[in-house]
């Protein structure tokens, strides 16, 4: 049987270090920033890097440069072990390769990433996406603000404050998902250094006002992990969005801001800033 563990730095290698992979839950910042929300554990055996999600009882697509027989060597592990074979969160082109040889797939909207061109979230041209060049201009004409990049540890501090007080207020309902979110960001926050992450603050009238965290893969990939404001300030989330983007990723050509989870309000908005493309995800089972 497959033997798994809890992530450690010593396993950051395992990870890929470029954009093999669209789908954000294949980088080691999601073992270290949601590993402890959902339970993830590891295993990398000569064939591939297996990765599984005890809170929903799934795996990961294996890492690997042989699939069918990554599958083949799962399969057995469940066989042996007696746990639920099924994965989750699988791109398009390996649920085409995992249908081809039998496996049976389904697409699961919910799950799917939106992918942006950088260029078009910084410019923001065309009549589309008239309304949020209409939301910075009443942000810029209506408030006193300040940008800086997010970077000393008393920042960070600062904006999990914000979050786990101004934002939390501004919610519906606080969910086991909030609080799971919350501790991601207190994690991203701890371990930020060792990610390699960046990001920005805005602060209307010198209080803090919004902070967004991202990462840089490569020239191809960044991933914005976090997005946080105060929605009082008409505009905030629109001039952030800009701002980082222009500051940090104007280099690279593609930006998962990740998924909606099925949030109706949540997916309008990503819908609104029209993206390039959706990363599909699949589940994949075996009838």
């Amino acid at each position: 049987m497959l033997e798994f563990h809890t992530p450690s730095e010593e396993d950051r290698n395992l990870f890929p270090t470029t954009s093999n992979y669209l789908a954000y839950e294949y980088y080691y910042s999601y073992a270290v920033i949601w590993g402890d929300s959902v339970g993830l554990t590891l295993c990398k055996t000569d064939t591939a890097l297996y990765l599984h999600l005890a809170v929903d009882d799934v795996f990961l697509l294996p890492l690997t440069d042989d699939l069918p027989k990554a599958m083949a060597e799962l399969e057995q592990h469940c066989k042996e072990s007696g746990q639920r074979f099924q994965l989750e969160c699988v791109p398009t082109e390996q649920a085409q390769e995992l249908t081809q040889l039998g496996y049976t797939s389904e697409h699961v909207r919910d799950l799917d990433d939106y992918l942006y061109e950088s260029q078009k979230l910084i410019k923001l041209s065309g009549r589309k996406l008239q309304s949020k060049r209409n939301h910075i201009s009443q942000f810029e004409r209506k408030y006193t603000y300040s940008v800086r990049a997010l970077r000393t540890v008393e920042e960070r501090d600062e904006c999990y404050r914000m979050a786990s007080t101004t934002w939390l207020e501004n919610q519906e309902k606080i969910s086991d998902e909030i609080n799971a979110e919350l501790g991601a960001l207190r994690r991203t926050f701890d371990n930020w250094d060792n990610l390699g992450l960046v990001g920005i603050l805005i602060c209307v009238d010198h209080h803090l006002s919004a902070f967004t965290v991202g990462e840089v893969i490569d020239d191809k990939l960044a991933i914005v992990h976090f997005e946080k404001g105060d929605t009082s300030f008409t505009g905030i989330y629109a001039v952030i969005n800009q701002l980082f983007c222009s500051m940090y990723l104007s280099d690279v050509q593609y930006i998962n801001r990740q998924e909606d989870a099925g949030v109706p309000g949540l997916r309008k908005a990503k819908l609104s800033y029209k993206p390039a493309s959706m990363v599909e995800k699949y589940r994949i089972t075996r009838q």
